[in-house]
């Protein structure tokens, strides 16, 4: 009888470990024959395995370690809603009314008026431009900080930003640690009295610099005409705008028309700007 039971567990054995090579011989033959392992299948989209190194850039992954990675595990290494999140996880964004799916880009000019107050108030008036203007609105910034900006929409709007005098517009921004800082609060929705059009309205909300750096709403203001009792040939910083700045308007499938009112942070400065804008081709 003892030597029954001895022959029958080393036949179990014998069996378990054919059953086992069997196994990985299969396996092995899945692997040549398709390029990859049995749980990177159809059940796990390639597209999922390409957003998930683009959204966590530092992680080094072995192509054999993505290969064997199942869908679960997949969602697991999923960055959190604070994390870095690549923008092919997030849908874009689709304004109200006019449709416009985001991003979208705008370009025409501005009629700019730009008055001296403060010290240099009572030699100093009222200056009238006419310049160029671009504007750029997206989906919400996202970052790894504190918060994702919680806006519907992200702005940007440049009014010769290659010249003087001349205004700088970020809603929000990321600096190099990947934290958001939004500057601006903006509202979108449906012009009742045009219901092809998207009205925007903004406010500036922090004109303070971050870590030492200028803040990005500026305006550039190194004209003559603006420096009516400044020492000959000085040549000044931008002026940040005061937190209250204002924006205002609508956009459409073709058109935009934004109107700007902003003071700067040191009280020398009331701008005003009326932008009338036509949609950029292929934007």
């Amino acid at each position: 009888m003892a030597t029954r039971n001895t022959l029958s567990t080393r036949w179990v054995t014998l069996i378990m470990v054919a059953a086992l090579v069997c196994s990985v011989a299969v396996v092995w033959g899945l692997i040549q024959i398709t390029g990859e392992s049995p749980a990177s299948s159809s059940t796990a989209p390639a597209s999922e395995s390409a957003s998930q190194s683009a959204a966590d850039p530092g992680t080094d992954v072995s192509s054999s370690d993505r290969t064997t990675t199942t869908a679960a595990e997949t969602n697991s290494l999923r960055p959190s809603a604070g994390s870095a999140v690549s923008t092919a996880l997030t849908p874009a964004p689709i304004l109200p009314g006019s449709a416009v799916r985001l991003p979208a880009a705008w370009t025409g000019t501005a009629e700019m008026s730009i008055s001296v107050l403060g010290r240099c108030a009572t030699s100093g008036g009222t200056s009238s431009y006419t310049r160029s203007a671009e504007l750029a609105l997206q989906g919400p910034v996202v970052g790894n900080g504190a918060f994702d900006d919680p806006n519907p929409l992200s702005m940007t709007l440049g009014i010769t930003p290659a010249g003087i005098p001349g205004l700088a517009i970020y809603s929000a921004s990321t600096d190099r640690s990947g934290e958001v800082h939004r500057t601006w609060w903006l509202s979108s929705g449906t012009d009742q009295a045009a219901p092809e059009r998207t009205t925007l309205s903004g406010v500036l909300i922090d004109d303070q610099p971050v870590a030492g750096a200028l803040p990005p709403n500026l305006l550039v203001d190194n004209e003559t005409d603006l420096q009516p009792c400044e020492s000959g040939g000085t040549v000044r910083v931008p002026r940040t705008l005061a937190a209250g700045s204002r924006v205002t308007g609508w956009v459409s499938a073709t058109e935009a028309h934004l109107d700007v009112t902003a003071t700067t942070t040191d009280g020398e400065r009331a701008v005003t700007a009326v932008v009338t804008l036509s949609r950029r081709p292929g934007a």
